[in-house]
């Protein structure tokens, strides 16, 4: 069917409701491998390929992580902080691969077995390894060699390998237990490669692809058990769109409110808004995970500033570069924590600080997502609801990861290159360091799980092993809103990875 177009309406074989980094990618491997009419809708603007000239540079330089296109989400990290937490998402082509820190990582072989062991056939390592192949090498994710790293995230490496943590060989052996690195990168030549030039600048002159941009995706039109078209504001104006199969790509956030503006999810919070049950499903929000994080702020001394100001003017000078895979005392397998290092924020080409942040990648701690209105425009109300878990589990492993932190950067303090400001070297009891993990635990911006896969016996379920929404025909979901829990990873090059895995099952269904 060709895609048509009048003022009020839009037909098409394929509409995908997002085009972020699972969106972006899912469009353009359905444009290149099928004739289906793939039709593309994104909230945010979309720039056209890059060859256009209309890209922001912001968006573009992987040096550091830019601001301007983000949604405004926020919300309770924890009961103990007095202000909503800024829960970034990005509202533009590309989504968060055009907004992130570039950081290509697929985690252990374990998280995706445990997908398998929890039902979803199809989905163990082994199964979805070419897609992680095919995703790596479109986004062309390199890792930078040592003489790349700045003196900073080289003094954090090198601190790090002596206290006994291994320097790794590839950060993305599947079976790697522990290991310190610079971070495989999806960066070509300095830019930020996100999905929309890795996978939609290659097929935009397709006939069978069409990309909108400020097209925001009010709901799913169900009519008994069949998805058949989709409510969007396109530029402001009330537009349906009729199409055989129907995918929600909006992220984390914005999947299940889609979901749940259409009438899908339980039943009396539903009722609650006003909105009549069209399929009660009450895994829909629920569930949400990220990795939450903790960090250390030390202040560069002038040596280390002058180290990299002279670094600066010869190289490019990236924000993060290096991270660590640890385990802490409360580890059973593989690896639970990241610990990584983050320059501070530029002013005046100077670094106001430099980080070092641990994050749990096991979390046990979940929030929910529930809407505050069914205006399309009014954001959901969002509760990460972190170190929430009632043994304590993501609290200690957290402090581990403090306390491996201090002792990584022992080294780089005696070396006279930083010194620590916060929480400041007097914070050391098991008291004073959990106060402080509460007071500042926050996101490491890997939202996922409030659409999680799973079988129908599973009441928690929201799509099953292709992506297709549980009880309704022709609607689907592919962004890490339906990852069945975490992988120990940047959740962006998995989110790939789903569209590479899931877009023939998504058309053959």
């Amino acid at each position: 069917m060709r895609v048509t177009r009048s003022t009020r309406s839009l037909t098409a074989d394929v509409v995908i409701c997002g085009g972020g980094s699972s969106g972006a990618a899912l469009a353009g491997v359905l444009a290149r491998d099928t004739d289906a009419e793939v039709l593309l809708l994104e909230a945010g603007p979309d720039y056209g390929a890059l060859d256009n000239g209309q890209w922001p540079a912001d968006l573009l330089d992987a040096r550091r992580i830019p601001t301007t296109h983000g949604w405004g989400y926020s919300g309770p990290a924890h009961r103990s902080h007095p202000e909503p937490t800024a829960f970034d998402r990005a509202s533009v082509i590309g989504g968060c691969s055009a907004h992130n820190g570039c950081v290509a990582l697929l985690g252990h072989r374990r998280d995706y077995d445990r997908w398998a062991e929890l039902g979803n056939l199809g989905w163990a390592w082994d199964d979805v390894a070419p897609a992680f192949a095919r995703a790596t090498a479109s986004l062309g994710v390199r890792t930078p060699p040592d003489d790349e790293l700045t003196p900073f995230h080289a003094a954090f490496l090198h601190a790090a390998v002596s206290i006994g943590i291994p320097r790794s060989t590839d950060m993305n052996d599947p079976d790697e237990l522990a290991g310190v690195d610079a971070c495989p990168v999806n960066i070509v030549d300095g830019t930020r490669w996100n999905t929309a030039l890795a996978y939609l600048d290659p097929v935009r002159d397709h006939p069978n692809l069409t990309v909108i941009g400020a097209a925001l995706v009010d709901r799913v039109e169900i009519d008994g058990d069949h998805a058949v078209a989709v409510h969007a504001l396109i530029a402001g104006k009330a537009v349906r769109i009729e199409a055989s199969t129907i995918v929600l790509a909006a992220g984390a956030y914005g999947s299940p409110a889609i979901l749940l503006r259409s009438g899908v999810g339980p039943a009396q919070e539903l009722q609650r808004l006003g909105r009549h049950p069209v399929h009660d499903l009450p895994g829909v929000g629920g569930s949400l995970a990220d990795h939450p994080a903790v960090g250390i702020i030390y202040r560069g001394t002038e040596r280390l500033h002058e180290q990299m100001a002279t670094f600066g003017a010869r190289h490019w000078s990236p924000d993060e570069q290096t991270l660590a895979k640890a385990r802490s005392s409360r580890c059973q397998e593989a690896f639970d924590l990241h610990i990584y290092a983050v320059a501070g924020w530029r002013r005046s080409n100077a670094y106001d600080h430099f980080g070092v942040a641990a994050a749990v990648m096991d979390p046990l701690s979940t929030g929910r997502l529930t809407l505050a209105s069914l205006d399309p425009t009014v954001a959901p109300r969002i509760d990460h609801n972190y170190l929430s878990d009632p043994d304590g589990h993501d609290v200690a492993v957290l402090h581990d990861g403090l306390d491996m932190t201090r002792e990584i950067m022992a080294s780089v303090v005696a070396d006279g290159l930083v010194e620590e400001v916060h929480p400041g070297t007097g914070v050391e009891s098991t008291d004073a360091m959990r106060a402080f993990i509460a007071r500042t635990v926050g996101i490491y911006y890997h939202p996922a799980c409030t659409c999680r896969m799973g079988p129908a016996a599973d009441t928690g379920a929201v799509v099953d092993a292709s992506g297709r929404v549980h009880g309704i025909r022709n609607l689907h979901v592919c962004d890490a809103s339906i990852f069945p829990t975490l992988m120990r990873a940047n959740t962006n090059l998995p989110a790939v990875m789903l569209a590479e895995h899931l877009a023939l099952p998504i058309v053959a269904s």
